[in-house]
């Protein structure tokens, strides 16, 4: 006869890589104090979770924690990046407006929650299972006005920042904001090159007019912050 294992199942570890997912969906460039020693930006957990989880299942034989840790971080993402219909926030007048189905921002994709070196290997294979899901109608292809309503969105939820307990200084609401308007302004710089060297006008002049936004929002976001640290 052969020993037979049994493991408890909890979806607890699932809903942690949810949250971690929403949360760098929020604020990505936040940065958070862990016991005053260890500074982390929130976009590095979700990463960091799936590493500790994935090598924790192949070393101490947790292969359950393995799945149901991937599984939150894959159908959270999914429901986010594709499905799910939030309004769209503008940086201009800070009002909200038409609604948008899923988060199409530059800085949302699949390849943007690992380390930069491993972009080119992920891009590739993020791109292939995207396309073939769009040929099995599975989900809809993002328009240029969706990507840059999202990234419109992405830039005003920096804005809006987490409370400064959170980082521990009153700065780090400013300091998010604007590295996280350095990412959408470097993204929509990459686009607006690729759309040019296609010769497509059309996703010229979006990505052109959705810049031109960011860098208006840019100077005066600053000086609010200045004028707040005055007062």
């Amino acid at each position: 006869m052969t020993a037979s294992s049994t493991a408890t199942i909890s979806g607890g570890i699932a809903l942690q890589a949810s949250f971690l997912v929403s949360f760098k969906q929020l604020v990505p460039e936040h940065t958070v104090n862990l016991l005053r020693v260890i500074r982390m930006r929130v976009k590095h957990f979700p990463a960091l979770f799936l590493l500790a989880n994935t090598i924790s299942g192949l070393i101490f034989g947790t292969e359950t924690a393995l799945f149901l840790a991937w599984l939150g971080f894959l159908v959270s993402w999914t429901y986010l990046r594709f499905y799910r219909t939030s309004p769209v926030l503008t940086t201009a007048t800070g009002s909200e407006s038409t609604s948008v189905k899923g988060d199409a921002s530059d800085t949302f994709a699949f390849a943007y929650f690992f380390p930069e070196v491993a972009h080119p290997f992920i891009e590739p294979v993020a791109s292939t299972i995207y396309n073939i899901l769009i040929t099995l109608h599975v989900c809809t292809p993002f328009s240029a006005e969706d990507i840059d309503a999202s990234n419109e969105s992405a830039i005003a939820r920096a804005e809006g920042g987490l409370p400064s307990i959170m980082s521990g200084r009153g700065s780090g609401r400013r300091e998010e904001a604007e590295r996280r308007r350095a990412l959408a302004l470097a993204a929509l710089d990459q686009r607006l090159n690729a759309a040019a060297s296609r010769g497509d006008p059309a996703n010229v002049g979006s990505a052109t007019v959705a810049a031109s936004s960011a860098a208006i929002a840019a100077p005066k976001e600053t000086k609010e912050q200045t004028q707040e640290s005055g007062m």
